[in-house]
């Protein structure tokens, strides 16, 4: 039994000898390496990347309203191209998007007379009235600056849709409208804008309604309120 005992003891030591130091110690087993950096070292360094992808911008626009009034030119799928002028109230629900309604006015011509108004005179020889209204989503994929000279311009690169209606003799049905355009940043309450604007709609000619795209490009200025952010 003693050869047994000294055997049992041998083997114990042998094993305590083969341990890690640290268990060795009564210590826990050191971390992974990745482990020991250290937590603000590294959340100062999660928020350089993070700041890295945001671009300064000159106007915040969350929670402001957009006034514009804009004109530009009106042409028609079927009539001869005229003028158009209007307005749009915009709500910035955040720095991407927004929600807008629109009016605008025109007048149907056909002063070059195609074959369809001398034919059957859809128009009775004289100018229409029509008017444009539409309530739409507006989303803004692009912010950039670009310089001009020794100054900086801040502009959105914004797309827009949706529905309103068509109202004139020709046609008083739903009308659908998708669109693009820039807004120039003229300090922190005013811009220029530029849209361009797609409708499509039905038209009366006749006995028969037909789809038509009629196409509307305007020059606007807008005001944002308040005028402070």
């Amino acid at each position: 039994m003693g050869v047994v005992a000294r055997s049992a003891a041998v083997f114990a030591a042998a094993g305590l000898l083969l341990a890690l130091p640290g268990e060795r110690a009564g210590l826990a087993a050191p971390e992974e390496p990745g482990a020991c950096i250290d937590q603000d070292i590294k959340a100062d360094l999660d928020a350089k990347r993070r700041r890295r992808s945001v671009r300064e911008r000159l106007v915040q626009k969350t929670n402001r309203h957009e006034l514009t009034l804009r004109g530009g030119e009106y042409v028609s799928d079927i009539f001869d191209a005229t003028w158009v002028a209007g307005g749009a109230y915009t709500y910035h629900l955040t720095e991407d998007f927004a929600v807008e309604a629109s009016g605008s006015y025109t007048r149907i011509t056909s002063a070059g007379g195609p074959e369809l108004e001398r034919a059957f005179k859809v128009l009775e020889g004289r100018p229409r009235d029509a008017l444009l209204f539409a309530t739409n989503l507006v989303y803004v994929p692009l912010y950039a600056k670009l310089q001009s000279g020794s100054s900086i311009v801040h502009f959105d690169v914004f797309v827009t849709a949706g529905a309103g209606v068509v109202d004139s003799v020709l046609s008083s049905g739903i009308a659908g409208n998708a669109g693009f355009g820039f807004a120039f940043f003229l300090g922190r309450a005013a811009a220029v804008r530029i849209d361009v604007r797609d409708y499509v709609y039905r038209q009366q000619l006749l006995a028969r309604k037909v789809l038509v795209n009629d196409v509307t490009a305007t020059l606007g200025f807008s005001l944002f309120l308040p005028f402070t952010e």
